[in-house]
């Protein structure tokens, strides 16, 4: 029975040093075929890609490494391109440090304008033209009342006077000649006769004093119409040629300033010449990298995972050990009962 008290051994513990440096060298092993999987020679029309390793010892570590190297070879034609072009810049580029010089002067001297159309004046608004009109060239207006007509009544009556009075002295001589008497019915008859005559010639020319009145009226009112026209086409026309002569001056002035910066922009243009020669040949087409097609990258998969394994087998061992110590314990423990059963009947 002495083999019951006995308990298993506990199985030895790996060597997980050994493990964790196995699945490092799996895993660079892993990483080495990525790593020579994404790097396959390419060509293409316009080149070739292509790589090339060289082992070199890590200065940090002391251990060799792989180090790469890429190297992109274009066409013939392409390359003879890229050669030409490249000759052309370095040509347009020595032309251009040649133009630094006229540069610097062209800059260095200050902008200058003497010699340019001056900036046209601008023409006073207003100056000449006629603000209102002088109305004492036309004279009083014409008058037209009672006084009026009656001067021109009275110049016609004193007209008349002298007729009247011979043809009255006439008519009196006549009718005494007829043996006719002044006071008879007769001779007052005659003179009353003539009287009422030299009354409507009276009457006549109080209306031909009125009707002489308004036509004396409307001729001065039609002088004074025709002066005012003259009066008010005189200061239109200074108006207006003071108008034209303004759109005149301010069409020259336009013209000048037009001449003006039109010189400006050519004086500009002169003094950036040399820039902008030299940054048309500074910035010249040049040739691009190569750039080859993308392919289906390699992933690197790992390697194999020894240390955890190494667990894993471990873990299962000392699972396998406490089972066989627990079924033992159980045994002991039974057997141990049966014996005291025997004790206690005797």
């Amino acid at each position: 029975m002495g083999w019951l008290s006995k308990s298993a051994p506990a199985p030895p513990p790996p060597d997980f040093k050994a493990q964790a440096e196995a699945t490092q060298a799996s895993n660079q092993y892993a990483q080495t075929q990525a790593d020579w999987a994404n790097r396959p020679d390419v060509v293409t029309p316009w080149g070739t890609e292509s790589w090339a390793s060289t082992s070199q010892i890590d200065p940090a570590t002391g251990k060799p490494m792989t180090k790469w190297t890429q190297t992109q070879q274009l066409d013939p034609a392409a390359q003879a391109t890229l050669d030409a072009q490249q000759s052309g810049d370095l040509a347009k580029a020595n032309i251009a440090q040649e133009q630094l010089g006229r540069i610097g002067t062209s800059f260095g001297q200050q902008f200058d304008t003497s010699g340019m159309q001056a900036l046209g004046a601008s023409p006073e608004a207003g100056a000449g033209m006629m603000a209102g009109l002088d109305m004492a060239s036309l004279g009083a207006m014409p008058q037209a009342d009672a006084a009026e007509r009656q001067r021109i009544e009275s110049m016609l009556m004193e007209r008349m006077r002298p007729e009247h009075e011979q043809m009255q002295q006439g008519l009196e001589t006549k009718l005494q000649n007829m043996g006719l008497t002044r006071g008879t019915p007769q001779f007052n008859r005659e003179l009353q006769r003539l009287q009422d005559q030299q009354s409507r010639a009276r009457f006549d020319a109080m209306q031909t004093g009125g009707q002489e009145m308004e036509r004396q009226f409307n001729m001065g009112m039609q002088g004074r119409q025709q002066g005012w026209q003259e009066l008010l086409g005189s200061g239109q026309f200074q108006n207006q040629a003071q108008a034209q002569k303004y759109g005149q001056q301010a069409q020259t002035s336009g013209y000048q300033n037009q001449v003006r910066q039109q010189q400006m922009a050519e004086a500009e243009r002169e003094r950036s010449r040399g820039l902008n020669e030299y940054n048309a040949l500074m910035t010249g087409t040049q040739v691009g990298q190569l750039e080859t097609p993308d392919f289906a990258k390699s992933a690197s998969v790992g390697g194999v995972d020894y240390t955890g394994a190494a667990k894993d087998v471990y873990q299962a061992q000392q699972d396998a050990a406490a089972a066989k110590a627990a079924s033992k314990q159980g045994l002991m423990s039974g057997l141990g009962g049966i014996a005291s059963a025997g004790i206690m009947a005797f």
